[in-house]
């Protein structure tokens, strides 16, 4: 047996699966409220697999080369950023050195709402936040679907990470989503330690680059000429230049399909993100309203792919189902059959996976167990923190079955 044969074998037990398949993966608590053999991915057609995106992991993995930049989007159930940082440990923790970086990020904070716990936001001056999920809020937006907006001739914002239980997310450029016209406030950089200052009108942001690894940024944003009237911030990307996965949540409490349609900017600030999967996650908001239309929801999502695709024609995606939720606390949604119907008719339409949530809660009205186990909360609709950690872990269990298909063709080559 050659070395990347061993090698091949030692990741096979990492990810936690004997040699014969097991319907939950050895690191998962036995839930008996979780359907663990309905945890897996859903193909429907012979050619529908995630080779690409596996083979760029083999080579991360094996030769130590290459960046992989997975994207999940959602609503509520993103923005906390607890499911998809669950999701963002346990592909970095999968093999040493898989840490790529934070990537893009939203300062929560400066748009009023709720911040994700591990990186800390603080500010001066007046800013008014625009979501794309409020009708009322008129703004334009890029893919992060949140824009923040200050209006004050000096203001400035600062992130800092935190948490004993966070990675360590360095970085030696930052890219700051932003108007560059005439009427756009400045930004200024508090470091002495930047190297160069780049503007990439294309996409639309200012990148900040260092000679040296830098922890936390901060930026002063001010008015120098009466034709400026603000600043509108889109988002941030943290990149570094090692190897290793990249995992992006795009979230926004309340969004829906039709909520990311209006982000006018969306495929043009994804261009710095260039995704190899994105995880769909929009769905539980589409499917809340009396009035869901099972094709309108899925001729949205078709647009959504079609702008990614315009950006990466060799995106790969993955569909995921609605949880399980009530109508009002009180009636069981069943718009999550039809909502789910339509991830079905996308996945085999787009030779992509799909991961049935829903199932793998235990299907309908299964939140209410989840809700007695401390797992949901009691509206009936959101998790709690140690229910979006445990759905990350299933998720990613359901990915890494399909990655264990791929190792054990490879050690039979």
């Amino acid at each position: 047996m050659n070395y990347k044969n061993i090698y091949i074998l030692f990741i096979l037990t990492l990810i936690g699966f004997s040699s014969k398949s097991q319907s939950n993966p050895q690191l998962i608590t036995d839930y008996d409220f979780v359907t663990f053999d309905s945890n897996f991915i859903h193909f429907y057609s012979d050619s529908a697999n995630y080779n690409r995106l596996f083979s760029k992991l083999d080579s991360l993995i094996f030769e130590g080369e290459g960046k992989i930049n997975l994207m999940q989007i959602g609503g509520s159930h993103i923005q906390a950023d607890i499911w998809s940082d669950q999701m963002r440990k346990n592909f970095q923790n999968l093999s040493p050195n898989l840490n790529g970086g934070r990537g893009f990020l939203f300062p929560y904070k400066l748009a009023k709402t709720n911040n994700p716990y591990y990186y800390k936001v603080t500010y001066t001056g007046e800013w008014e936040g625009y979501r794309n999920s409020v009708s009322k809020h008129h703004s334009k937006w890029g893919v992060s679907g949140i824009t923040a907006t200050t209006k004050d001739s000096v203001s400035s914002f600062k992130i800092v990470f935190r948490g004993d239980n966070t990675p360590y997310y360095d970085f030696n450029s930052i890219k700051v989503f932003h108007d560059l016209d005439s009427t756009s406030f400045c930004l200024e950089l508090i470091s002495d330690t930047c190297a160069y200052i780049e503007v990439n009108h294309e996409i639309g942001y200012t990148e900040f680059k260092f000679d040296t690894y830098q922890d936390s940024l901060e930026f002063s944003i001010y008015k120098t000429d009466s034709n400026q009237t603000h600043f509108n911030l889109y988002g941030l990307s943290l990149d570094n230049d090692d190897n290793g996965i990249v995992y992006n949540s795009i979230g926004v409490n309340g969004a829906s399909t039709a909520s990311y349609l209006r982000c006018e900017m969306f495929s043009q600030h994804l261009q710095a993100i260039n995704p190899d999967l994105v995880i769909f996650c929009i769905g539980i908001n589409d499917a809340y309203d009396p009035d869901f239309c099972p094709y309108c929801y899925e001729e949205n999502y078709d647009t959504l792919v079609s702008w990614i695709r315009s950006v990466n024609p060799n995106c790969q995606f993955l569909f995921v189902t609605n949880n399980d939720s009530y109508y009002k606390r009180r009636y069981p949604n069943k718009r999550v059959f039809e909502a789910k119907e339509v991830m079905m008719n996308l996945a085999k339409k787009y030779n992509s996976g799909m991961w049935d949530m829903f199932e793998v809660m235990g299907g309908l009205g299964s939140i209410k167990t989840w809700e007695r186990n401390a797992f949901a909360k009691r509206d009936k609709i959101h998790l709690t923190s140690d229910g979006y950690k445990l759905m990350g872990d299933l998720m990613f269990a359901a990915l890494m079955k399909e990655y264990e298909k791929h190792l054990k063709m490879m050690n039979n080559e």
